[in-house]
């Protein structure tokens, strides 16, 4: 009778914790929300020679759909510490329309991006088409 009161109990309590929803974590949203530092710029293939300021551009996707998109420039007179430029910095909202796209909406634009995420590389590129030509922009940063 023990045994089958342990294996009772054993089974009831399997039940209400295998249906947890753990799904939701490894959302393509939560995937995406956290700060990410630029480490990479591609035009059309061909890599950008970004200065350490560069490399402290940083974008924000926050959980209640909200951005943030921090840009530094050099110290004037000292070219190795950089400061937020004040004209670099952005905010707007972010969702994810389709599987590896997102959209960008600012006051003035709205930008359909491709994305995708590898570990704790995130890629986002965008397509320019202006009379007739093509320009693939690519931008990869890391998870901070």
């Amino acid at each position: 009778m023990k045994k089958v009161f342990i294996l009772f109990s054993a089974l009831t309590l399997g039940f209400f914790t295998s249906c947890s929803d753990d799904d939701s974590e490894d959302s393509p949203e939560n995937s995406l929300m956290g700060s990410w530092q630029l480490t990479a710029e591609f035009d059309n293939d061909v890599a950008y020679e970004l200065d350490n300021c560069d490399l402290e551009e940083t974008l924000v996707f926050k959980s209640d759909g909200i951005y943030d998109f921090i840009d530094y420039h050099p110290v004037e007179g000292n070219e190795n510490e950089c400061v937020i430029d004040e004209d670099g910095l952005e905010s707007g909202e972010w969702s994810l329309p389709s599987s590896g796209k997102i959209l960008i909406v600012t006051d003035s634009d709205e930008n359909v991006l491709e994305y995708s995420i590898s570990g704790n590389e995130l890629t986002i590129t965008s397509i320019d088409e202006y009379e007739g030509e093509t320009d693939v922009y690519k931008y990869v940063y890391t998870k901070k």
